[in-house]
């Protein structure tokens, strides 16, 4: 059963700053019915420690859920004036010269810059509902740390991503706005981007890109018990499809107290969960490493290089044949040496529990694992 009210509790009582403003963006008092619904079966939890910067939400089963059960429910006027369709079509109506100025720095940039701007300027409702930039102490997202923190990223593939990010970010902010400009600082424009990197869903097929308030709270998981689909309202007037829905239902049974999860991509890498979420899984089969030899890189995944420790000797010698054994040897000891330089730093900053902390230590563990994996193989 779809209503929504202890789900709507659930985010006033437990939800903190953001969860009261997401519930004012989803149960506005000025509407008698809001076209967002969540199963009475759910609620928002906090996984936060108390400390004023730790939102943390997530969705969880207050009674036990069939399988196919709808989660959420919401329509077109939810999602829309936060989706990329709207943005680009607002800021060709009031400001054509900042999409051709988005544009030129590189093609397709325009849709996440004007989602950016629609964030900033036009979506104060729904923003305030997102993780702040100002006054946070643990930004998780690698694009808003500052250089101390990107420096603990030496040595794995994700240093030179984030610094390459983190660089266009700040020249694409000048490309756009110019060098003096301060209605929209630099500092804010990046947290736009991130927040839209991390918390817009997108369906290549339907070609839908948006926010999806109430949605966007339920957590990555690599078997999933929820997933989201679209469902198109027919005109049964003309019989043409006028608007879309957006479903949340659960693929198995989910049992009480339980959390309800949705799947960010089951094929991410720790390096790009990190850099465009924040948070790295344990043990990711998709994890990998670079080696830089001479004259070519040697890609190598940690699932690929598992195999063929398995596999028999001949599969593994034709695969060693195609490098140099004592090239990869001497790119691997480096490779660790560098990630034993950086833990030892790590340890003397005392970085404690902080979450992007143990994020980087999820990702350094999983390095180390796939160089040594491949360090057996070639030995």
């Amino acid at each position: 059963m779809l209503s929504g009210v202890a789900f709507r509790n659930s985010l006033r009582n437990a939800g903190g700053r953001r969860g009261e403003a997401l519930c004012r963006f989803l149960f506005p008092p000025s509407k008698s019915r809001s076209s967002f619904e969540a199963s009475e079966n759910v609620v928002a939890k906090s996984f936060g420690d108390g400390s004023i910067n730790d939102e943390s939400l997530g969705v969880f089963a207050n009674a036990a859920i069939k399988k196919n059960a709808k989660i959420f429910e919401l329509g077109f006027d939810v999602y829309h004036p936060l989706s990329s369709s709207f943005a680009l079509h607002s800021a060709r109506m009031k400001a054509p010269q900042f999409v051709e100025a988005a544009k030129r720095i590189t093609p397709g940039f325009e849709v996440h810059a004007c989602m950016a701007l629609n964030l900033l300027l036009d979506s104060s409702s729904y923003r305030v509902s997102c993780p702040l930039l100002t006054g946070q102490t643990d930004p998780s997202v690698p694009l808003l740390w500052d250089a101390s923190q990107v420096a603990l990223l030496r040595g794995t593939p994700t240093f030179e991503s984030v610094v390459t990010r983190k660089t266009f970010v700040k020249n694409a902010h000048a490309g756009i706005f110019g060098e003096e400009n301060t209605a929209v600082p630099v500092d804010m424009f990046a947290w736009a981007i991130s927040t839209i990197l991390s918390r817009a869903l997108n369906n290549k097929e339907n070609s839908f890109y948006s926010f999806i308030p109430g949605v966007d709270l339920l957590n990555h998981d690599a078997n999933a018990n929820c997933e989201i689909g679209l469902v198109s309202n027919t005109d049964t007037k003309n019989g043409k499809a006028s608007t879309t829905n957006i479903e949340v239902y659960a693929v198995r049974d989910i049992e009480k107290d339980e959390e309800c999860t949705i799947s960010y991509g089951n094929e991410r890498s720790n390096d790009e969960l990190l850099r465009k979420y924040g948070f790295c899984v344990p043990n990711n089969p998709n994890d990998f490493i670079d080696l830089r030899l001479r004259g070519t890189n040697l890609k190598v995944h940690q699932k690929n290089i598992l195999e063929l420790l398995e596999n028999n000797e001949e599969k593994r010698d034709e695969f060693v044949s195609n490098y140099s054994r004592s090239e990869v040897l001497d790119a691997i000891a480096e490779q660790k040496a560098a990630l034993d330089e950086v833990a030892n730093e790590e340890n003397a900053l005392l970085l404690g529990q902080s979450k992007w902390a143990e994020a980087i230590r999820l990702l350094r563990k999983g390095q180390y694992e796939t160089l040594e994996a491949t360090e057996r193989v070639f030995k």
